[in-house]
This record gives C-alpha cells, sequence and structure tokens, in this order.
C-alpha cells in the first residue's frame, strides 16, 4: 500500500479584513496524494488554488481543518518548525524561477544542502549529479542570467530535488516559458515521476494540467472535480525537442 504524503481534511482558510468582515478562500477541503502520484490542481485566477497551494507547501496554515504531510501536522507546527519542514520535505518549483542572482547555477542548486548542514563535498557532488539529470551539466558554472528561461527552470528543478524531498511542488513552473520550454518543463516532471518522486504542480493551464496522471480541478475555493487522466500529451521526447534545446544554448551564449 502507498504511504500517504497529503493527508488534508476539512482544510478551510479564512481572511479578515476588518470587523465584522471575513472572506472564506477555502471552504473545507479534503485531499489524500499518496506517495509517486503526479497530480495537477487547475484552477483560474481567484479560485483559491495559490491559497491552497500556500498551505500544502507549509508557507501558511489553515484557519480550520487537519493538514498531515509526511505524517507531520502541518496544522499543529510552529513557524521554526514549519521553515524546517519546507526545507526537508518539499521541493519548490516558482513561476519565476527564484534563482539567486549572482550565483552560479550550480551554488543556487547546493543551497538547499548548504542550509541542511550537508558537507560542502558531498553538496557539490551531489549538485552536479543533479545538474546532469536535468541536462545541465555543461552550464553549471553559468549565471542565470546567462541562462533561458527553460534552463533557469531545469536548474530550479535541480535544486527542488536538492535534499530528496517527498513531495516536489510546482507553483505555474511554465508562467513565463515559451511554448516549446513549456512541453520540456513538464515532459521532465513527468520523467521524475515515472523515476518515483511526488510530483504536485498548480496551474491555471489545462494543457499543462494534461500532463500529469491526476486533474483536480478548483473553483471558488472548493474541488469541483478529480479525475484521473490517460489522454497525456505525446509520451516520450517531444519531435523536434533537440533542435529546440541547441537552440536555446545558442540563445543563452
Amino acid at each position: 500500500m502507498a504511504k500517504t504524503i497529503i493527508d488534508m481534511k476539512g482544510i478551510v482558510k479564512k481572511f479578515y479584513i476588518g470587523q465584522p468582515n471575513e472572506l472564506t478562500i477555502l471552504k473545507g477541503i479534503d485531499l489524500t496524494v499518496e506517495e509517486g502520484e503526479f497530480l495537477s490542481i487547475v484552477g483560474q485566477s481567484g479560485s483559491g488554488k495559490s491559497t491552497l497551494m500556500n498551505i500544502i507547501g507549509a508557507l501558511d496554515r489553515p484557519t480550520e481543518g487537519e493538514y498531515l504531510l509526511d505524517d507531520i501536522a502541518i496544522d499543529q507546527a510552529g513557524d521554526g518548525q514549519l521553515s524546517s519542514i519546507r526545507n526537508e520535505k518539499i521541493g519548490f518549483v516558482f513561476q519565476t524561477f527564484n534563482l539567486i542572482p549572482r550565483t552560479s547555477a550550480l551554488k543556487n542548486v547546493e543551497l538547499p544542502m548548504l542550509y541542511a548542514g550537508m558537507p560542502r563535498s558531498k553538496r557539490t557532488a551531489r549538485a552536479k549529479q543533479l545538474l546532469g539529470m536535468v541536462q545541465m551539466e555543461e552550464r553549471m558554472d553559468h549565471m542565470p542570467n546567462e541562462l533561458s528561461g527553460g534552463q533557469r527552470q531545469r536548474v530550479a528543478i535541480a535544486r527542488a530535488l536538492a535534499n530528496q524531498p517527498p513531495l516536489i511542488l510546482a507553483d505555474e513552473p511554465t508562467g513565463n516559458l515559451d511554448t516549446a520550454s513549456s512541453i520540456e518543463i513538464m515532459e521532465l516532471f513527468r520523467q521524475l515521476h515515472k523515476e518515483g518522486a511526488t510530483v504536485v504542480v498548480v496551474t491555471h493551464e489545462e494543457d499543462i494540467a494534461a500532463f500529469a496522471d491526476r486533474v483536480i480541478r478548483f473553483s471558488d475555493g472548493q474541488v469541483q472535480s478529480d479525475t484521473l487522466n490517460t489522454h497525456h500529451p505525446g509520451e516520450g521526447p517531444v519531435d523536434g525537442m533537440e533542435d529546440i534545446l541547441e537552440e536555446e544554448a545558442e540563445d543563452a551564449d
């Protein structure tokens, strides 16, 4: 039986905007994600999906309800514990990449391991291994501004994998990318999933959500549907992707 990574029951999130007003963003969410799943949460702006992502990612706590992340009660954790949980349990991938500008790709990937107290030699070796996994080993010494958007997101994914977290959480990971780079990044997530990673992608784009095996449609702070997806975009490398990668590399030089 697969281990449960995310277990949410009755999650409510309210924001208080002055007495007696309160705004209820999440309205009793129940969500279970098992180890090894590839799940997308899709909804338009204002649907509440970003608030849900913040709670999944231990960036915020629910107003009501229970949330276990890898058997840790997030709703009861203190601020210091949440910080440790984020570094150890979650690999974040953001729309804006969030790479440190004047730091090489290699050092960016090393950063979570530095925070975790890993010795320098071990974290450097692992960072090189991860950059190789995302096909960025030849650009490990490049600064973020020397990389294309797709390449920066690959570095961000390598960084997310640094501490071998049980959950990869991606917030609009293709939002700043062109179509070809978006396909490339989603194929990479799918490959990580095939290798055993648990991946949750939050997006407003149906075609991006379609890469996942399970799609949750979200609106008005509630789950509208939760379905298995058997119609993925083409399996394996996309036709012409090698040429696209070569063009990106040339553009970044």
